[in-house]
């Protein structure tokens, strides 16, 4: 990752210099030369904010992106909002681990993961929501197996919210039983 960043890096510079050049071979063309200066200019600007850690996708000042886990093994009725209560990463706050929802703090596309171990004899239906609608679905049911098997389960979804919407999983079908530390919720604003 460190070699490609370098070489984005003087790939970068290279541009510049090229542009600095072009700039110094028409300088008798005064408009053309205006827009290549801010052509420069713009192009260091996002270089720098590469390098810093800005807002071309580094965590930065106004990133949002939530991780979190159960610490604990817990039992849930249908429909009931499954908490997340250990936080990993909240950037933006807009995760609160008491009531396991996310409030999206602006508009744009989000990007939601969860993932679930149940025990054997057990079920669990994990499905996303967003403002109480279900948007995502995962199911495993070991309750009518003889196996003693653990089973798993995983989505991710892409949906565009507005400012205010709320999300969350919640058991859509049956009570569910899900696994400490192998149940985790996931967000970040793409």
């Amino acid at each position: 990752m460190f070699l490609i960043f370098k070489i984005s890096e003087r790939m970068g510079s290279i541009i510049i210099i090229v542009l600095i050049v072009a700039i110094q071979l028409v300088s008798g063309h005064n408009s053309f030369l205006k827009y290549l200066k801010t052509q420069a200019s713009n192009m260091e600007k996002g270089l720098d904010s590469v390098i810093k850690g800005g807002e071309y996708g580094h965590a930065g000042q106004g990133s949002v992106t939530f991780s979190a886990y159960q610490s604990t093994s817990k039992s849930y009725k249908q429909h009931e909002t499954w908490i997340y209560d250990t936080v990993l990463v909240n950037d933006g706050n807009a995760y609160n681990k008491a009531t396991g929802t996310f409030t999206a703090p602006s508009g744009g596309v989000y990007v939601f993961t969860w993932a679930t171990l149940t025990a054997p004899g057990k079920a669990a239906h994990p499905y996303l929501r967003v403002n109480g609608n279900y948007k995502g679905w995962t199911a495993f049911n070991n309750k009518h197996t003889s196996q003693q098997v653990w089973s798993s389960g995983s989505n991710t979804i892409v949906v565009r919210l507005k400012k205010g919407d709320k999300v969350n999983v919640a058991s859509g079908y049956l009570a569910a039983y899900a696994r400490e530390k192998f149940s985790s919720f996931s967000g970040w604003k793409i």
